[in-house]
């Protein structure tokens, strides 16, 4: 299975529904009064993480997603029917950012955990809800609120109690292997694990832990380099590392110094994790050499690594013979027993972006005597206003004053006689729109 693990997505929530211009017809009630009905609410975008999905490889296929548009209002007073809110499940761990700002929104660390991320826009009033004592019978509603459009990044960090770090070839998918009921690719070459592959340790009660086996890291990778960069993120969100090398390489050291480099260089806070050093492929050489060469090791450890405090012991063995990988196991549930889980690693947050509906903007141009208007709110007005009736005319050129537009034409030189066109309707500017 291809891993996905950060996409770029397009959410829209619903438009309102407009509101209803109608009249109580009904017999004995001769005045019956206005009873156009409120537009619908569109629907919400929400995000919501899921225990059923492993990978963003779904968004690879379907980058847009969009709500239901609100129906409007209905006669009698009726309310039009909500949108249907739309809910987009992503894999736990998934982390949302809004593009436009470049601020993270939602961090969905936990099962089910649900993010508003594009509110619907609020239904129109019908003609009902405008009646006063002044104006029994209005001839107005008001068009229906835009929904919401984002453009969302998904970035998947793995949830893993141990992360496998080291560099390729160095053992890492076989213990994964034989820590966990996992079966990823082995094979005698780098770079054979393509992916982050999971697995669950059982423990003697039957309690488990989830191993990630984390691929790529060679020098450079905290910098793009490799597969490092892609990877490195999955290594933030776990509690404690088991750092495998060669003991058969020639520079064993400096394969120790260059991944603890990379992870500094990545973020300080990942370099300072507990973590088990495990020199692998023990069985290869004799048993006395690979004490010396451990010993050695530990007698460098603060050259070695940065933060000398976070390895709690150094191992040797081998993954393929499985000598030292019992004694390794324990190690892991100590260090596990003794490291809480870090809760500052998760992000708490308030998504204003979630209600921030697009304004009441417009544009107004001059083509010789000739003045255009467009906006999406005054065409959607336009859109819901009787032409033929002049009280709703009267209240469109109200609302047009109210936003601005009538001053807007003014300041360019708007004089009576002018054609105004808005949309695909023109109208010629008179004593109507002062």
């Amino acid at each position: 299975m291809q891993f996905v693990d950060e996409v770029t997505i397009n959410v829209f929530s619903g438009e309102g529904g407009n509101g209803m211009v109608a009249w109580r017809r009904e017999k004995y009630e001769p005045l019956g009064g206005p009873a156009g009905g409120t537009g619908g609410r569109g629907g919400h975008v929400y995000m919501e993480s899921s225990s059923d999905l492993s990978t963003l490889l779904d968004f690879h296929y379907k980058i847009e997603f969009k709500a239901s548009p609100g129906e409007k209002g209905g006669p009698k007073n009726c309310t039009g029917k909500d949108g249907k809110d739309l809910i987009i499940k992503v894999p736990v761990g998934t982390i949302v950012t809004d593009l436009v700002n470049n601020k993270i929104i939602a961090d969905l660390y936990e099962v089910d955990k649900r993010v508003l991320v594009a509110e619907g826009g609020r239904g129109g009033r019908g003609n009902s809800a405008f009646a006063t004592h002044g104006n029994r019978a209005p001839y107005f509603c008001e068009p229906g609120e835009s929904g919401i459009e984002r453009r969302l990044q998904l970035t998947l960090k793995l949830l893993a109690d141990v992360g496998l770090i080291g560099l390729p070839n160095a053992g890492k998918s076989t213990l994964l292997s034989v820590l966990t009921a996992a079966r990823p690719k082995i094979a005698n070459y780098p770079f054979s694990t393509l992916s982050p592959n999971l697995g669950v340790m059982r423990g003697a009660d039957g309690d488990g832990v989830v191993i990630a086996d984390i691929p790529g890291l060679i020098e450079g990778a905290s910098q793009g380099i490799g597969l490092g960069h892609t990877f490195l993120r999955h290594v933030e969100r776990t509690r404690v590392l088991v750092h495998l090398a060669d003991i058969t390489s020639e520079n064993l050291k400096e394969d120790l110094k260059t991944i603890c480099a990379e992870l500094e260089l990545y973020d300080p806070h990942v370099a300072q994790m507990p973590q088990i050093v495990f020199l692998n492929k023990a069985d290869l050489i004799l048993p006395e050499e690979a004490q010396e060469i451990a010993a050695s090791v530990a007698a460098e450890i603060k050259q070695i690594f940065p933060f000398p405090d976070s390895v709690s012991k150094l191992m040797y063995g081998s993954c393929a013979s499985t000598e030292g990988i019992q004694d390794l196991q324990n190690a892991v549930w100590e260090l596990l027993a003794k490291t809480p889980k870090d809760e500052n690693i998760f992000q708490v947050l308030d998504d204003e972006g979630a209600y921030q509906h697009p304004d009441e903007g417009f544009l107004v141009s001059r083509k010789k005597g000739t003045f255009f208007v467009s906006g999406e709110r005054v065409e959607k007005l336009l859109g819901v206003t009787n032409l033929r009736e002049p009280e709703a005319l009267q209240h469109f050129f109200h609302v047009l004053r109210a936003m601005g537009i009538i001053d807007a034409m003014l300041s360019e030189g708007l004089e009576p006689g002018n054609e105004v066109v808005i949309g695909k309707t023109s109208f010629a500017y008179g004593d109507d729109m002062y």
